[in-house]
């Protein structure tokens, strides 16, 4: 089994000589106490939704005494998306124009208005250098990497990032037709002879079940979506590849964490976000290997910040060692989505069962 992966990167972020769990939430609790001093000064958002912790804690927080422990945070209140949608403008902490990208996404919820999201320059040179380090696992210096995420004409977006950082560890990308429809993806194949795949699953599930034969792939990166399992052992066995699942929203900055070859849960970005599992009813963190709702705060967002943001998605947080090495938590694939209605709170599922009927 190789050496970690991400945890030289998290160390030289977090400038540790080595990652120690312990080490590691010394460095995310400085750097959340750095963000609420921050945000108080630039956010009208969170300064009046963090109004009772700045009264209840503001001399420790601006004496850099608090928060210093996962308890603490805990205390923090929810941001959920739609304080986005209501006014994304409050929540920025940088004038508008050091803004470098805006993404506008919907929102579920009663309104469903739209919410805006916006990045610095900064922000996205922090994408890049986890995009390097993340896609390392499968990616080797001199390979080529066809993407088929969609918004490659879009500066800065996801499929733009990632082909922006991969020369830094000596590949290249290449976009491809989102389509993956059959013709179009074997002249790709053709024309860029890939050595990986990124793509969503369901383009792979579209292209293993259109193929007349396997491409020839070492490895393939899925993103954007959930990955089935029993769709990522299919094209693992069909196409006698390795296939590695990513989680990543664009709230998050669109990284937030990788499988190691252990396929036993994401190796988070903990340099740069901050994540915690709590039961989506009453808000309460849930011991390790417990599913709930996935929240994270970023460490190092400059433009838009966001503390403790409700995600949605039902995971676990997974106790180390991995069997990588790793000492650092994992987070579990997700397991769905958590819809809020008037009778309460479920999870859906939408990926749950491919294949379950088919060669899988």
């Amino acid at each position: 089994m190789s050496q970690p992966f991400l945890d030289d990167w998290i160390a030289r972020c977090c400038g540790l000589e080595s990652v120690d769990p312990g080490a590691v939430l010394r460095y995310q609790t400085g750097k959340i106490n750095a963000l609420l001093r921050d945000v108080e000064r630039h956010s009208l958002f969170y300064r009046k939704h963090l109004a009772e912790v700045f009264v209840r804690h503001g001399e420790a927080i601006r004496s850099g005494r608090w928060p210093v422990s996962r308890e603490d945070i805990a205390a923090l209140p929810f941001t959920a998306p739609g304080d986005i949608a209501e006014n994304w403008k409050r929540f920025l902490c940088v004038p508008l124009d050091a803004v470098a990208r805006m993404v506008t996404l919907s929102t579920s919820g009663t309104t469903g208005e739209p919410k805006r999201l916006a990045f610095s320059v900064a922000d996205l040179e922090r994408t890049l250098d986890f995009f390097a380090h993340g896609i390392s696992v499968l990616v080797r210096p001199g390979d080529t990497v066809l993407v088929l995420l969609p918004g490659a004409e879009r500066p800065d977006g996801v499929t733009d990032l990632l082909i922006q950082a991969l020369p830094r560890i000596g590949a290249r990308g290449v976009a491809g037709n989102p389509a993956a429809e059959t013709a179009g993806f074997l002249a790709e194949l053709e024309r860029h002879r890939p050595d990986c795949l990124v793509a969503a699953p369901a383009q792979l599930r579209r292209l293993l079940e259109a193929l007349p034969e396997p491409p020839k792939l070492r490895a393939v990166l899925s993103s954007a979506e959930p990955l089935p399992e029993a769709l990522g052992a299919a094209l693992a066995r069909r196409w006698s590849c390795e296939v590695f699942d990513h989680y990543g929203l664009t709230e998050t900055g669109y990284g937030g964490g990788v499988e190691c070859r252990a396929r036993n849960g994401y190796h988070l970005r903990e340099a740069d976000l901050f994540f915690e599992v709590v039961d989506p009813v009453s808000g309460s963190p849930v011991p390790d290997g417990t599913p709930g709702e996935v929240v994270f705060t970023t460490l190092t967002r400059r433009a838009m910040p966001l503390i403790r943001y409700r995600t949605g998605d039902v995971a676990a947080m997974l106790p180390g060692p991995c069997a990588c090495g790793s000492p650092l938590r994992r987070l579990s694939r997700i397991a769905g989505r958590l819809r809020r209605t008037e009778a309460g709170v479920d999870v859906h599922t939408p990926c749950k069962g491919w294949a379950e009927n088919r060669d899988g």
